[in-house]
């Protein structure tokens, strides 16, 4: 396993460094699967990509070869998502979203088209270099400190420029959102993480996403 000569191992180069190393992806995958990995459809492939997102920003050239470490990052992500599947008949990624707040009834678990959504925002979080797993732990815990939270990315979501300064630098601009939300850098600061993974789902418009969050926004999308 080796890089493209002067290959930068760096977020900001993550969509490059995914298209020249998918085949070692795919093979690390099916590796710990046993199956072959259908890119656009299989969730163990697109935990892999958040996988190799996290390997990506937590790299260290000290550690050696950086393909060798972002397989053990992948394969530890894998085996433990394949460890909760086979021991919980509940879907791991939907415990991860009531984890983060999101009011989903054992219905609705079985919902096709939510689990689909999932599948596709974890894909998005990806290219910022996040997981449902990161989410889950940075949440705000504070039923009032996640209301806020929402509210703010979804004033974020509502204006162009932030939107496009936030998908071409792949983070939260943390002083042109407080402005919009007339709050204080802090208060976007400490739950940045949340409000980005929020302003995803309004930005992408994921219906039922966007209805488990709750916000009058919504509603034009259902």
């Amino acid at each position: 396993m080796t890089l493209i000569p002067g290959e930068k191992i760096e977020i900001d180069n993550l969509q490059n460094l995914i298209e020249n190393h998918m085949a070692f992806l795919i093979r690390t995958v099916s590796g710990v699967t046993g199956r072959y990995v259908s890119v656009e459809n299989d969730e163990e492939f697109s935990i892999a990509l958040s996988a190799f997102a996290e390997a990506v920003e937590k790299y260290d050239p000290e550690r050696g070869n950086f393909l060798t470490f972002a397989r053990l990052v992948i394969e530890s992500r894998l085996k433990t998502f394949l460890s909760r599947e086979s021991s919980r008949p509940r879907h791991a990624s939907l415990e991860q979203l009531q984890e983060e707040g999101y009011d989903i009834s054992e219905e609705e678990e079985n919902d096709a088209g939510l689990h689909e959504e999932i599948l596709a925002y974890r894909k998005e979080l990806f290219k910022f270099g996040l997981t449902l797993e990161r989410l889950a732990d940075e949440a705000p815990k504070h039923s009032d400190t996640r209301k806020n939270a929402i509210h703010i990315a979804d004033t974020a979501s509502k204006d162009e420029a932030t939107v496009e300064t936030t998908y071409r630098k792949k983070k939260l601009p943390i002083r042109q959102v407080a402005r919009l939300s007339n709050v204080t850098e802090k208060v976007v600061k400490r739950s940045k993480t949340f409000i980005l993974a929020a302003m995803i789902v309004f930005v992408k418009r994921f219906p039922k996403l966007c209805y488990w969050i709750k916000t009058a926004r919504c509603t034009d999308v259902l």
